[in-house]
């Protein structure tokens, strides 16, 4: 198996309580789920982490570390973490490299630029003249169109807000950690 530290993107304290802590953060995992090996439940979080990118055998290999834990709380914990950054890497923001963070975040600020070029938030506007307009004529299919396509806007501009600041929150934390590799 490949020696993961070396892969991790983040460079973890010397003192091994406080790296667990780090790992455990990232994760979000609670801290009392940490019981038993030290050194296990960091090399099985350090593998959580890097599993999406790992080839079959160290895949394999980073599941049996994980069975091996105590605590059947962490394991399942870890088990899904490692399942969802395969199914959905956007859930596990954790498991994407410097380069899909960012290619995540320049998305997200495109979509939030193209909504501030059409206007604050264009979906605030649709809503209250659909709103408007359902008040002064009665609902009729256009109006009622028009506001759900309003409120969808919102939606869309809420989210990837929000995706633009989890992505940088997770590339911030990588540089306060230290070193961005």
């Amino acid at each position: 198996m490949v020696q993961l530290s070396t892969k991790l993107p983040y460079n973890l304290p010397k003192n091994q309580m406080e790296a667990l802590r780090v790992l455990a953060k990232t994760l979000g995992i609670a801290e009392h789920k940490l019981q038993g090996d030290n050194n296990r439940i960091a090399a099985s979080m350090t593998g959580t982490i890097l599993y999406r990118h790992l080839d079959r055998n160290d895949r394999y290999s980073v599941m049996q570390m994980i069975n091996s834990l105590g605590s059947g709380q962490l394991k399942s914990e870890l088990i899904t973490k490692c399942l969802d950054a395969i199914i959905k890497p956007q859930w596990a923001e954790w498991s994407m490299t410097n380069e899909e963070l960012q290619s995540a975040v320049d998305f997200h600020n495109d979509i939030n630029r193209i909504s501030s070029v059409i206007g604050g938030n264009p979906g605030a506007y649709g809503i209250g003249g659909a709103a408007w307009s359902i008040i002064k004529q009665g609902a009729s299919t256009g109006n009622i169109a028009v506001l759900a396509a309003s409120i969808a806007l919102i939606g869309i501009h809420e989210f990837s807000y929000s995706e633009t600041q989890k992505y940088s929150a997770e590339l911030e934390r990588r540089k306060t950690i230290k070193g961005v590799k």
